[in-house]
């Protein structure tokens, strides 16, 4: 009931949101011109992320600005296809990318725990080994289709483990002292696809670019859960995100940065943390009409269970006048937690 819930208010908030958007444009449209654009982009990722196994996601976004004022800008960003191709128990997108997570007592709820050992030498819940099940396994499951991701058979050597142990001590000590921990498996479910999450910003420019300074803006926004947490592809709760961008041009030269920090909503099953991300990026106009662009980003964990990221892109950009502007652009990741590759073509046109 909760998650049908969340869903149907990540609905509602997406058509008021739309609503209001749209009604903004209709009344500005018979008083004064003021700037629409539409930015739909095309992108693919994959890597590991540290868990070991690459996981492959390709999305389609549609954004919308509108100006509200010379310092108002309101901007919509929907996901009308998102698609994974390697879907996990203790992986969920969060902000587009595959977050590793185990639940608030320490364990996947989603994991079935078949074996158990020792608790006491470099156990550290929620890392699997890399090996993937076998028919038998699924077999054993109820004849599930599913994969088994992480599974080791050690019954055998556990039991010998335990024996060993209880005729070295006496079963009272046994009973006080050994902690006996279950190992967890991962369940790989394979692929899935649906839309993704929705987001709604509101940036205002408080200070204009002069000569010797730049332009600052702040913005707020928030995350609105329409994407599909039972398939993973995002969390069914409402994150918010305050932040601050500069820019500031310099003849054929530009520089823009940012940071916000992202508020995540509580999951229910599993922990997630806030974190900080940031980006810098210096452009050059090599020509009046094309631009070439070298990005730096990053962002902090959102789950003890994943890594930071932090990736170097290089973007080009052609401007097609009154036709738009074609961008083109790739990044390579330089942290565990960021993709190894992430590629993206996009298009932006102004009304």
């Amino acid at each position: 009931m909760n998650k049908k819930k969340y869903s149907l208010a990540g609905i509602a908030l997406l058509l008021t949101a739309c609503s209001w958007l749209s009604s903004a444009v209709v009344v500005q449209a018979g008083t004064e011109e003021i700037g629409l654009s539409i930015e739909p982009e095309l992108s693919f990722d994959w890597g590991d992320y540290g868990g070991g196994d690459t996981i492959t996601t390709t999305s389609f976004s549609l954004t919308a600005e509108y100006d509200l004022s010379d310092a108002w800008t309101l901007s919509l960003t929907i996901v009308p296809y998102l698609h994974q191709d390697e879907t996990y128990t203790d992986v969920v997108l969060v902000a587009g990318r595959p977050v590793h997570h185990v639940d608030r007592s320490g364990f996947n709820p989603h994991h079935r725990n078949t074996h158990f050992h020792d608790g006491h030498e470099n156990e550290q819940p929620g890392h699997h080994p890399v090996i993937h099940g076998t028919e038998k396994d699924r077999a054993s499951f109820g004849g599930s289709d599913r994969d088994i991701h992480g599974r080791e058979d050690h019954t055998a050597e556990a039991a010998q483990q335990r024996n060993s142990t209880a005729t070295s001590r006496p079963s009272a000590a046994v009973d006080q002292v050994e902690t006996v921990m279950e190992e967890q498996e991962v369940i790989r479910h394979g692929s899935a696809t649906g839309i993704g999450d929705t987001t709604v910003d509101l940036s205002w420019r408080v200070v204009e670019e002069g000569e010797r300074i730049p332009e600052i803006s702040l913005h707020g926004g928030l995350k609105l859960p329409t994407a599909d947490e039972d398939k993973g592809l995002g969390t069914g709760k409402v994150d918010a995100l305050v932040g601050v961008d500069l820019s500031k041009e310099l003849e054929n030269w530009s520089l823009d940065a940012g940071i916000t920090y992202n508020i995540l909503g509580e999951p229910d099953e599993y922990e997630l943390n806030n974190y900080l991300s940031a980006y810098g990026e210096i452009a050059n106009s090599v020509t009046d009409n094309v631009e070439i662009a070298l990005q730096l980003s990053g962002a902090g964990a959102a789950s003890d269970e994943s890594d930071g990221e932090l990736a170097l892109g290089l973007q080009l950009r052609y401007d097609m006048e009154e036709l738009g502007e074609f961008s083109a652009g790739i990044e390579k990741g330089l942290a565990d937690g960021s993709p190894d590759y992430y590629m993206v073509i996009g298009y932006s046109i102004s009304f």
